[in-house]
């Protein structure tokens, strides 16, 4: 996602479309899984999550090669989303490897979505001007195929399970609500690296590619966001108590970083305080999957349901936030991801399982 940030000038340019439209070759690898993430989490259930995560490794290492030879937005955004199934095979996929680690475990492999995004970014901002797309593509791809050869010889294979061919999960409320309300905070979150270059480029005075490099390292920090609602899970704080500070202080620290004057160190600082509170809420939620799934055999199939509500929010997050923006400038983006953020609270402020302690019930 992030490796093409800080060229969305030069997509804009030398592509011929309005910078919303490059915003969506930015987004558009999120189509698979949002039109049928949970399928994807279907196949990892009955083929075994090990041989899913690999494979969906590899297919992307190869659309990423492709899409480094693309010569119009039309082919670009076609095998963007080739790069997009592969990409929905991998999340669903590890997500279930990683799920016998307890909430920490996925609360620390919600983190892949902020590394990924930032080191992305920051090493796209330093593609040639000419041709980034090669230069970008390749790199990526050589980074895939690394990681899956690792997954393949490091990590365990998770059996499959080729009974549970249920779907009780797709009208299980928790499982439901915990879906929407991840897709809502990631929303924000993309929309928030995509528009955060935009304004603070315009504000102080520097390349959309220079502020996208200082916006990635800004973004760091969020892992320790992901990190820790995970370690408070298993210690008995609620789930709900930990969604609601967190989504405070992200949205006081949004609007600061981008609305309030002052020195660019401020505006990055407040915005790496936005990316640690912020980056809390989908780690609460990567924790919180076994217990809303409404069996162990299907919780495959709930993270594929909740990688499709993710994968619509990150598609429908930068070109809408940035078209919000070119229509009405940053303060109206802002309280359009502020409130976004409020949808989400509500959405899970009524399920029990959000209000229990987790470690008594285990």
């Amino acid at each position: 996602m992030g490796k093409l940030v800080p060229h969305l000038d030069w997509l804009s340019q030398n592509l011929g479309v309005p910078l919303a439209a490059a915003g969506f070759a930015v987004s558009c690898l999120m189509l698979p899984g949002a039109a049928a993430g949970w399928t994807f989490g279907a196949i990892a259930d009955r083929y075994g999550a090990k041989n899913v995560t690999v494979n969906g490794l590899l297919l992307s290492a190869f659309a990423s090669v492709g899409a480094g030879a693309a010569d119009s937005f039309a082919i670009l955004v076609s095998i963007r989303i080739v790069e997009g199934i592969g990409y929905t095979l991998l999340v669903v996929a590890a997500s279930v490897l990683v799920a016998r680690h307890g909430a920490i475990g996925l609360s620390v492999w919600s983190s892949f979505a902020p590394i990924g995004f930032a080191l992305g970014q920051w090493a796209g901002s330093y593609a040639g001007n000419g041709t980034p797309l090669f230069d970008i593509g390749a790199l990526h791809a050589a980074a895939l195929g690394i990681a899956a050869a690792a997954v393949h010889v490091f990590v365990k294979d998770s059996p499959s399970k080729k009974a549970a061919t249920r779907v009780s999960a797709l009208s299980h409320r928790p499982a439901l609500r915990s879906a929407f309300s991840f897709g809502a905070v990631c929303l924000v979150l993309l929309a928030a690296v995509a528009l955060a270059p935009v304004v603070l480029s315009k504000a102080h005075g520097m390349t959309l590619a220079e502020i996208a490099s200082l916006t990635a390292l800004a973004a760091l920090p969020s892992i320790i966001g992901r990190i820790i609602p995970g370690w408070l899970l298993e210690r008995g704080v609620h789930a709900l108590a930990v969604f609601v500070i967190a989504a405070a202080i992200a949205a006081a620290t949004l609007a600061g970083a981008l609305l309030l004057p002052g020195p660019l160190w401020l505006a990055l600082a407040l915005f790496a305080v936005f990316q640690i509170s912020a980056g809390a809420l989908p780690g609460l939620l990567s924790a919180m999957m076994p217990h809303v799934a409404p069996t162990p055999a299907q919780l495959g199939t709930v993270s594929g349901m909740c990688s499709q509500a993710v994968n619509m929010g990150n598609l429908i997050g930068p070109p809408l936030v940035l078209a919000v923006y070119a229509a009405a400038g940053a303060a109206t983006a802002v309280v359009l991801l502020i409130g976004l953020l409020a949808v989400a609270l509500a959405v899970i402020a009524g399920l029990a399982v959000f209000r229990r302690n987790l470690r008594q019930a285990a």
